[in-house]
């Protein structure tokens, strides 16, 4: 009898067991995440004024939220804001993440507002608007004034990955219409990325192609909107890569390079504002040479020279502009840096009258970055920092 009883209470204890860790399986994975970004901006422009200011912008704050679901799929939930430009008019804070994401191993759903297509690579710049004219495709629907309107808006995206290696994305986006008389809240906006990644897993491997990417993008332009005869589209191309130069796990070189193509609009060959600098036919490259010391697997020193330029060719004048920026970065604590960049942008033409000719800026900051993992069940595939710019690629 005694042996039943043991056996019964084995058995008991055993379902339990099993019905605390199905139970366990459906409480939701927690991640908080956070990254200050405080520099002292030092600005010096041909017109002659000068600007000493503290910058806390970027910073941000992200709360997600992940969940198995009946299935091999899990949901995400993710919010977060960040604090725009000084002056913006969007106010003391912005919520750039706001979406929901349904995914398995080979697909990826995603609906709601987060980061835009409108760059395939991140440079290693203090800030991801220190080169945006360079590095992204502007946003036609803006006047200019948010740098926000550029890199986010509300979306619906499918990721489709094969051998874990390739990626496909179809994506229709609202991006953020400013200054128009009617602001639509649609589609007005779609494209195509396809993209050669090397997984995360494997990074240390260091191959030596790292990255190869397309996309098309085209914005759906309303006559009204734009003062033309018909609705027309706006078409861009981007096309990236990324070389390790020395694969090295240790101490190593890359080199990326990122070439932008806007078809643009028929004109009559004078840039009048910032939407006409978005829809005129213009070509831009921005590249970076780039070192990375690592010591025990985390970055300790980081040296970099990014470059590029950007030319209107259907201008009455000849219409460009070309930027130098330099970053050095010292890692002085777990997720603490400091951080110097120099940045020098020169601009010719129509461009040299809207917003100056010559522009030096020297800037000195911190970056801190940190997260906290509750009931961790799943990879780091999507760890809320992916979301911001990552000023160490």
């Amino acid at each position: 009898m005694l042996g039943i009883m043991k056996k019964c209470l084995l058995a008991a204890g055993l379902i339990l067991g099993l019905a605390a860790v199905a139970g366990a399986q459906v409480v939701p994975e927690i991640q908080l995440s956070s990254r200050g970004v405080v520099s002292a901006n030092y600005d010096l422009r041909s017109a002659g004024d000068e600007e000493a200011v503290a910058d806390f912008s970027d910073s941000s704050l992200l709360l997600g939220f992940r969940q198995k679901l009946y299935s091999d799929y899990r949901s995400r939930f993710v919010t977060g804001f960040q604090f725009p430009d000084a002056g913006s008019s969007l106010g003391q804070v912005y919520f750039n993440h706001v979406f929901m994401q349904v995914e398995n191993r080979t697909n990826i759903l995603e609906l709601g507002r987060t980061r835009l297509g409108t760059s395939l690579l991140e440079f290693p710049t203090l800030r991801d608007d220190d080169a945006l004219g360079l590095t992204d495709v502007p946003n036609p629907f803006s006047d200019g004034r948010e740098t926000e309107d550029t890199q986010f808006g509300n979306l619906v995206q499918y990721t489709r990955i094969f051998a874990n290696r390739y990626r496909l994305a179809l994506h229709g986006e609202n991006l953020a219409e400013s200054g128009l008389a009617d602001p639509a809240v649609g589609l007005n906006s779609g494209g195509v990325t396809f993209q050669y990644r090397v997984p995360d897993t494997q990074l240390w491997n260091r191959p030596h192609l790292m990255q190869v990417g397309v996309s098309w993008l085209a914005r759906f332009l309303d006559q009204d909107d734009f003062d033309r005869s018909r609705d027309e589209v706006l078409n861009s191309f981007i096309a990236s890569t990324i070389i390790n130069l020395r694969p090295d796990p240790v101490s190593f070189w890359d080199f990326r390079l990122q070439a932008i193509f806007t078809d643009g609009l028929d004109g009559d060959g004078v840039l009048h504002g910032y939407r006409d600098t978005a829809t005129a036919r213009s070509y831009s490259v921005f590249g970076t040479l780039r070192f990375l010391r690592r010591k025990l697997e985390r970055p300790s020193v980081q040296f970099s020279l990014s470059g590029g330029f950007k030319v209107y060719p259907d201008q009455i004048r000849d219409t460009g502009q070309w930027q130098l920026v330099g970053n050095a970065l010292t890692r002085l604590g777990e997720g603490f840096d400091l951080v110097t960049q120099v940045q020098y942008r020169h601009q010719t033409g129509d461009l040299a009258g809207l917003y100056g000719q010559d522009e030096v800026r020297l800037q000195v900051g911190f970056v801190y970055s940190v997260t906290r993992l509750w009931n961790e069940f799943f990879d780091d595939r999507d760890s809320l920092l992916n979301l911001e710019h990552n000023y160490i690629p």
